[in-house]
């Protein structure tokens, strides 16, 4: 692997991914692109000035769709207008921005891994994944299960790397936490937590993503991390598991949708891990989280 990512918008989305990315260390060049080239100018001229600061020197540059041909990764984050209450009004707006760029992408012969951070996120990675030829991961419910491990974390006192656990299905508001499974150094966390505080967590975790949009007017920090996991896995062949957006080919009786998942992450792309053991109240929910998806696909496709 030549270890190149390729960026493609550069809001403050894109330019957390590229920032995190160089500090470090995990690519050996970052290309940047944007619509707009004065911002990709200035991103780019800001961002290359931390290297001397950095132990690894990472070459960060602007750069063209031409960039795609060698590139190992390349980072969708290119995205419509930014709805603060529900991701799936993103839809169409969202996909008018990608078809400008997906004819590019096609051109240049991208064969790479395309981590797609758009939203809708589930929903955009499977309208890419029928355009191109080339391997498609939404960063999905890795960003929610990182939001429902803090949230644990702070109400029972413990550090957010001591829990473990995962939301599945759509990056919104149908996704399913799986609480069955989580544990808190090996412990169930539902033996852990009241009713009150599991709905409590729930909640936080379902509407965190709005919340801080409505505070701030977007999120940039946690699904920038979780975007740079996914990388790093792959450019690492690390095969760790994440949570992450696929389609499921088969596993939980699934498949034709990218739905989130957890998945072993190495330079193979995305492998669905074994299925998790859930109960039947999480399963009917998974289950209609993957059909409003179902739904939502087959209107995409008229």
């Amino acid at each position: 692997m030549k270890r190149k990512v390729v960026v493609i918008g550069l809001g403050h989305l894109g330019a957390h991914v590229m920032e995190i990315l160089a500090i470090s260390g995990i690519a050996n060049e970052l290309v940047g692109i944007d619509y707009n080239k004065k911002k990709e100018w200035g991103e780019i001229r800001d961002l290359a000035d931390m290297m001397p600061y950095l132990g690894k020197q990472t070459l960060i540059r602007s750069g063209s769709y031409e960039d795609l041909a060698d590139a190992d990764i390349a980072v969708m984050t290119a995205c419509g207008k930014i709805c603060d209450e529900d991701r799936l009004q993103e839809l169409s707006g969202s996909i008018a921005v990608i078809d400008q760029i997906l004819p590019e992408v096609q051109k240049n012969h991208f064969k790479g891994t395309m981590i797609v951070l758009t939203n809708p996120c589930d929903l955009i990675s499977w309208y890419i994944s029928q355009k191109i030829d080339a391997d498609v991961i939404g960063t999905g419910t890795a960003l929610d299960s990182a939001r429902l491990r803090a949230r644990v974390a702070e109400t029972l006192g413990l550090a957010p790397s001591d829990i473990q656990g995962y939301c599945i299905g759509e990056h919104g508001d149908s996704q399913t936490i799986v609480w069955s499974q989580m544990r808190a150094g090996g412990l169930p966390v539902e033996q852990l937590l009241t009713e009150e505080q599991k709905a409590q967590i729930e909640k936080e975790t379902i509407t965190a993503g709005c919340e801080i949009a409505l505070h701030k007017g977007s999120t940039e920090f946690g699904i920038g991390m979780s975007a740079v996991q996914i990388i790093q896995a792959i450019l690492g062949d690390e095969h760790k598991i994440l949570p992450c957006s696929v389609d499921p080919k088969g596993k939980y009786g699934q498949s034709g949708l990218y739905t989130g998942i957890p998945c072993i992450i190495s330079k193979e792309g995305a492998t669905p891990l074994k299925e998790l053991d859930l109960t039947e109240e999480e399963k009917n929910r998974f289950d209609q989280s993957c059909e409003m998806l179902k739904n939502m696909i087959k209107k995409i496709s008229c």
